[in-house]
């Protein structure tokens, strides 16, 4: 479905629909940011229609936008959700969240895993989250996300001809560049900054939820200077 559009997703559904799945924020769509009164709509048409919400927060969830999950700033419940990635803290681990009224479906032999459970993955997650839920670290996160964002968009100003829009949550930012994503990744790797390309012409960032605000000023500067080096040489 086109994002956002209510009416598309209500045409859409018939008596073969099951589900409604949709990620709260887009990741490899470009850092596109689901309003919440869009999100709350799609809770109440799932309702209406006895369908399920199913949301990925694979990249937007573990406390990544400041809170647990990124729904939760909506104030919905999905019925599914898919979550890994920070789960893990770099390690490989995923979890497939539900409601106990959605989980009744996964009976014994409809949902195998080949390394579920696995005893060291475990561990991990528990000590991430030992981490997470420690008093203050998502009220850092959101507060450092926004440093972080108040900062792309003074330099967003400063270089109106390299940066569209800043986008995200949290610490999950992405640059809309009207230059070439390419061009603009380049500049910042030879600043020895890493960004990663997304839809919509769009390079994420995602540093570290544990990212100190030192840090995102020395990351700030580093955007600044490649920024300046792009405007020179094109001539902008």
């Amino acid at each position: 479905m086109p994002f956002g559009d209510l009416k598309a997703v209500r045409k859409a559904i018939t008596e073969e629909t099951a589900a409604i799945l949709v990620e709260p924020i887009q990741g490899e769509g470009g850092i596109r940011v689901l309003p919440g009164e869009t999100l709350r709509a799609l809770r109440q048409l799932c309702d209406e229609h006895g369908l399920l919400l199913v949301l990925d927060e694979v990249q937007s969830g573990v406390g990544r936008t400041g809170r647990l999950f990124a729904h939760e700033w909506t104030g919905i419940t999905p019925d599914i959700m898919a979550v890994a990635k920070g789960i893990g803290g770099g390690f490989p681990m995923g979890a497939c969240l539900a409601t106990e009224d959605a989980a009744r479906g996964m009976t014994a032999g409809v949902h195998g895993t080949t390394f579920g459970g696995n005893p060291l993955a475990m561990a991990v997650g528990n000590a991430v989250l030992d981490i997470l839920l420690d008093e203050g670290f998502l009220e850092g996160v959101a507060r450092k996300g926004l440093l972080l964002k108040q900062g792309l968009a003074g330099i967003a100003d400063t270089f109106p001809e390299i940066v569209d829009e800043i986008r995200g949550e949290g610490l999950m930012l992405g640059i809309r560049c009207r230059k070439p994503n390419a061009l603009v990744q380049q500049a910042l790797r030879d600043k020895k900054m890493l960004v990663a390309p997304a839809g919509e012409n769009v390079l994420r960032l995602l540093p570290p939820l544990t990212v100190s605000e030192e840090e995102i000023q020395d990351a700030l500067e580093r955007v600044h200077t490649a920024f300046e080096g792009i405007a020179t040489a094109t001539g902008d």
